[in-house]
């Protein structure tokens, strides 16, 4: 009786879990060879079409973007230890 209760209760818990995780959007500024990579709650990276900011001079800019949350190999900084002869 305890365990119909239980497995229910962990795939709850696992499926909130996973929907609070923060998403990494990889988008391209279009017209332009600009990336840029925003962070999000909720929804998915493929929603999101613009994104406006303001520059130094107070002027409100928008950049039309196209985004995905596909990981690339370039996300991950790899370092590479310098060997001296």
């Amino acid at each position: 009786m305890k365990k119909s209760f239980l497995l229910p209760a962990i795939a709850m818990l696992l499926l909130t879990a996973s929907c609070a995780k923060e998403k990494h959007c990889r988008c391209a500024v279009l017209g332009s060879q600009a990336v840029r990579v925003i962070t999000i709650k909720s929804a998915h990276c493929h929603d999101i079409n613009y994104v406006s900011y303001y520059d130094e001079l107070d002027t409100l800019h928008v950049d039309s973007l196209v985004c995905t949350d596909y990981p690339f190999e370039a996300d991950s900084l790899i370092v590479y230890s310098r060997h001296e002869d």
